[in-house]
């Protein structure tokens, strides 16, 4: 049956059927050939939905949608502006620095592209000429949102684990992502130097410099809500989540007073959008794992893979392997449904930390953002530069090399960023 699931999930991937409805398509064709009633099969879709963690979700994504709507995107381009405005090649500096500062309020790498890029990426090509680099670093930045909290993926990777604390993920994403942010401004700053790009000669006053900071605060206090309620333990993700709506509503209305009751149901309708993509992912992925256990398929690898070594090291190598291969044709929160299960539990049992193979996953997943030929935030960008994938490919290449090396620290060098959940008593 294992055979006749691979090859039907396969082909269906390769007839470019969506990753989630390939999974349950896959599950259901066993199910009959096996004979399983599939009342069952409904059964457990519900049972993978049922679950009071996934309520954060939405909840977020509102949170996130509601701020978008409210004017800060702005607010947060003045303050990198500010910031690295004056360095060589400074709109891309403030590409990636504005990619850290609303990836950390949205959550998600493909709103942070599509958002960022539609600001910045014909910007840029008029200043320095040059579409594919701006295109390739709004796609590779994005990157950081799924890694600085609060971060989406976190919350689907604790979900499908079921071994790991939010928080403590939260805590340990903040040390990485500012690595990976200072990681890509200075590939940036030895790619400006080289092409000698121009400079912005813009002086700031200091009441102007007041009022662009002011204006930023706005928008930093919404992140702090989010992970600051829960790693101080004064708020559930989902209560936390309800509180940022409220705190998003509130500065959209009478702070920034950009936000219109117009712009709210749009957040609610993207939000519900994104919210019934993720839930049919992870209800299909649950019942195609739980039919794979009952298989004995997670303890055919787990025998496979302790009886090829006994070395932590070792392990995380092979799952760097594993994690860049399926990154490059399976969406990451689909991989995450998919493998966590499988994979989370043999990680405990070499003595890996959770918050560090929670991590690493998130993080290894989220380059086949950025990598061809799934991309998806390859394709928003070129799709937005009016130029080919492949031009945006070869000029992320410096990128990509520079993102592997914060991915290599992440998965072998934990002390780097684990500190800082452990201080918190995580």
């Amino acid at each position: 049956m294992l055979g006749i699931y691979l090859v039907v999930f396969l082909l269906l991937i390769f007839l470019s059927v969506p990753i989630a409805f390939s999974l349950g398509l896959a599950t259901v064709t066993v199910f009959w050939l096996d004979g399983q009633p599939l009342s069952l099969f409904a059964q457990r879709l519900w049972t993978g939905l049922d679950k009071f963690t996934l309520v954060a979700l939405p909840l977020f994504i509102l949170a996130g949608e509601l701020m978008s709507g409210s004017g800060i995107l702005s607010r947060l381009l003045d303050f990198s502006r500010l910031l690295v405005g004056r360095i060589k090649g400074g709109l891309l500096h403030i590409n990636i620095l504005v990619s850290m500062f609303f990836g950390g309020i949205n959550g998600s790498a493909i709103a942070d592209t599509s958002a960022v890029g539609a600001m910045l990426i014909k910007a840029t090509e008029r200043e320095y000429g040059e579409a594919d680099t701006a295109a390739a670093v709004t796609a590779v930045s994005s990157v950081i949102g799924p890694i600085i909290p609060p971060s989406l993926p976190m919350l689907i990777y604790a979900f499908a684990a079921g071994n790991v604390s939010i928080a403590a993920l939260f805590l340990a994403g903040v040390i990485p992502g500012v690595l990976l942010g200072a990681t890509l401004l200075i590939a940036t700053a030895v790619i400006a130097n080289k092409k000698d790009y121009p400079r912005d000669s813009t002086r700031y006053a200091l009441r102007e410099v007041l009022r662009i900071i002011g204006r930023f605060s706005i928008a930093a206090v919404l992140p702090i809500i989010m992970v600051a309620g829960v790693v101080g333990g004064f708020a559930t993700p989902t209560e936390a989540g309800s509180i940022a709506i409220l705190y998003a509503l509130f500065a959209g209305f009478f702070l920034t007073r950009e936000l219109s009751w117009a712009a709210v149901f749009a957040a609610m309708e993207r939000t519900v959008l994104v919210t019934a993509v993720v839930m049919i992912i992870i209800a299909f992925g649950n019942v195609s794992t739980w039919w794979l256990t009952i298989e004995g398929v997670p303890r055919i690898v787990a025998e496979f893979i302790q009886g090829t070594t006994s070395s932590p090291v070792a392990f995380i190598a092979i799952m760097l392997v594993v994690y860049l291969v399926v990154g490059l044709f399976i969406e990451q929160a689909a991989a995450m449904v998919m493998l966590v299960p499988i994979f989370a539990p043999l990680a405990t049992s070499f003595g890996i930390d959770p918050v560090q193979f929670g991590l690493f996953t998130c993080m290894t997943l989220a380059l086949g953002l950025v990598t061809p030929p799934v991309g998806l935030c390859l394709f928003v960008a070129a799709s937005i530069g009016g130029i080919s994938v492949g031009r945006v490919v070869r000029a992320a290449v410096p990128y990509l090399l520079a993102m592997f090396m914060v991915v290599l620290l992440i998965g072998f060098v934990p002390q780097v960023y684990l500190w800082l959940p452990r201080w918190f008593g995580y």
